[in-house]
């Protein structure tokens, strides 16, 4: 056919030009070259299990360079890519529960003590079960040496048992048994719950801590402006653990109450519950070249021991944890 003005058609050209290119395109021959054990370069035409393991050049027909493969990876790599994608998802898993429990912990509670309060009031619960099943086990002890005294008293008589007592005996028994199991179940309990709540109270502190840290950073200041905090830097692990002990005899020495929690970010000692009585926590941040000891004074969750945290009292017990730590370092 000879194409002419009247008789060429665009859209015939276009698809021929198409298929030629697509025609050439697939009959265009890549070429695989690698390097063998013995260290000779091997140009194949298709790709062998042994370019795939040591890694391959794909070469077009020019000698051209397409691409460059790496090595493929082993049975043992491979296992541990898998195990390495796994242990992230675990972590982001597990991270994304932690962000979920700090958004609860800081929309239930306001402060560490009220933490605290809500931990007493559990344990009291606990512990009164505990001692209604206590109470109940020793009167089935009762009950079971009156049993057996009868029990006994047939037998120096030379008359046997009745089988109504036998079964009071053995009925009695079971139920102590029942109490010692329950008892070890409450006892259980009541340690998962102080767990529970110490955990709580040392992420609490930390997200806390790290929201008071932010907020003094904002203003400019290191926190002395308030009279029931002090925030005191370090440098070094060193001077960091060194602070960090003296932390730990000032909160003994000046809390009303005893330590409760003492780890390596966090120092609580019990919560007031009198008026005049203070509580001391600390918290230890680190950043990237300094870390914050961050001491706050809490007092009862009353209109007079608002006044006490704001008086000029805490604003001493806040400074003189500096001046402590000042003078022991220098020393």
């Amino acid at each position: 056919m000879i194409v002419t003005a009247k008789t060429f058609n665009k859209p015939l050209a276009l698809l021929t030009v198409l298929l030629v290119t697509f025609s050439l395109s697939v009959s265009a021959k890549s070429y695989y070259r690698y390097k063998n054990d013995e260290g000779q370069v091997i140009l194949v035409d298709q790709l062998t299990p042994e370019a795939i393991a040591v890694g391959y050049d794909v070469i077009n027909e020019q000698g051209q360079l397409v691409q460059r493969v790496p090595p493929g990876k082993t049975l043992a790599e491979l296992e541990q890519d898998k195990q390495r994608i796994i242990e992230e998802k675990r972590k982001e898993k597990e991270r994304q529960r932690q962000l979920r429990r700090d958004a609860e912990l800081l929309r239930l509670f306001s402060s560490a003590e009220d933490i605290q309060r809500a931990r007493d009031a559990a344990l009291l619960g606990v512990d009164q079960r505990l001692e209604i099943n206590n109470g109940e086990q020793a009167l089935l002890k009762n009950q079971l040496e009156d049993y057996q005294r009868r029990a006994a008293n047939f037998e120096r008589m030379g008359k046997p048992v009745p089988k109504i007592l036998k079964d009071s005996i053995d009925g009695v028994q079971k139920q102590i048994v029942d109490r010692d199991r329950t008892r070890t179940l409450i006892e259980t309990e009541r340690e998962k719950v102080k767990q529970d709540f110490e955990k709580d109270l040392i992420r609490f502190k930390e997200l806390h801590a790290q929201r008071m840290a932010l907020k003094y950073q904002n203003k400019g200041n290191n926190g002395s402006a308030d009279a029931n905090l002090m925030i005191v830097t370090c440098t070094s692990n060193q001077q960091c653990n060194d602070m960090w002990k003296l932390a730990q005899v000032y909160a003994q020495r000046n809390a009303s109450g005893r330590l409760e929690i003492v780890t390596d970010t966090i120092i609580l000692t019990s919560a007031p519950k009198q008026d005049s009585e203070v509580g001391l926590s600390f918290s230890r941040l680190p950043g990237k070249t300094e870390t914050q000891i961050i001491l706050e004074i809490t007092c009862n969750n009353t209109e007079a021991g608002e006044s006490l945290c704001k008086s000029s009292e805490a604003r001493k017990l806040s400074q003189g944890f500096k001046d402590f730590v000042e003078g022991q370092l220098s020393s």
